[in-house]
């Protein structure tokens, strides 16, 4: 029913809602937020019903107050790209997880880990450990690969939807600091773990374990809880953003 849309004055997250007739058989929903960083949606059918829900942005921006999931990419028998001196991405990614997460809780999140342990959880399975109860923000830790391991090197972040880039940003800026090179902030990336509407999330290609001198920099204990650490840095510096632009309003 287009003839009326009801606007209630005690919407927290729904600034307006306009709607047009594209053309024939495309019909365009329009919903601003009151909040400049869109925090998460959800779309789906209840019978012929549309139903949209907004997420609210959390009224403390602290990461003591937050949930944060951190998901190890690969396991068990998805073993992921392999190093020169044979060492699976699997291993590695668990490794930076889980000092991810102790990072995350010395500074007072509840962390969820899609795996804590060396085991195979399918990526669909993934996706629905959240979807019934979807985290603050997700963060995907992987190694990257390439057939050239000399030329190929370089840290870079991941992101599909535009309304959760800066996420992705803010953690690629502090990787930069660990003296990696640059490989990009890389968007529309089509990854099952990027693909959540619900809760933003970034994917983190945190180097290429192709190259022998970035392998040898990640099999370094100390590297990785510097890895975790800038994670950290830049997922506080994407809250600090989300504040400053709530106290614009």
């Amino acid at each position: 029913n287009t003839n009326w849309i009801s606007q209630l004055q005690t919407a927290k997250e729904i600034k307006d809602v306009t709607y047009e007739q594209v053309q024939d058989g495309i019909f365009r929903i329009t919903i601003s937020l009151k909040h400049n960083q869109h925090w998460g949606h959800s779309i789906y059918y209840r019978g012929n019903l549309l139903t949209i829900k907004i997420k609210q942005q959390p009224a403390n921006l602290s990461l003591r107050n937050l949930t944060i999931a951190v998901d190890a990419g690969h396991g068990g028998s998805n073993i992921g790209a392999g190093s020169p001196t044979g060492v699976a991405e699997k291993d590695l990614a668990l490794a930076v997880s889980l000092k991810l997460q102790k990072a995350l809780q010395n500074e007072g999140s509840k962390v969820v880990m899609t795996r804590t342990a060396e085991k195979f959880v399918g990526n669909k399975e993934r996706i629905l450990i959240y979807r019934d109860n979807p985290p603050d923000l997700l963060i995907s830790i992987h190694m990257n690969s390439a057939a050239d391991p000399l030329r190929a090197s370089g840290t870079s972040s991941l992101y599909k939807h535009t309304g959760f880039r800066q996420l992705s940003y803010f953690i690629h800026q502090r990787m930069l600091q660990t003296g990696l090179k640059e490989y990009g902030n890389v968007g529309g990336f089509n990854f099952m773990l990027n693909s959540p509407t619900e809760y933003p999330n970034a994917l983190v290609e945190t180097l290429f374990i192709s190259n022998p001198e970035e392998e040898m920099l990640i099999l370094d204990p100390a590297f990785q809880q510097q890895i975790a650490d800038k994670i950290v840095e830049g997922i506080k510096d994407f809250l600090a953003d989300a504040e400053t632009l709530r106290q614009r309003l």
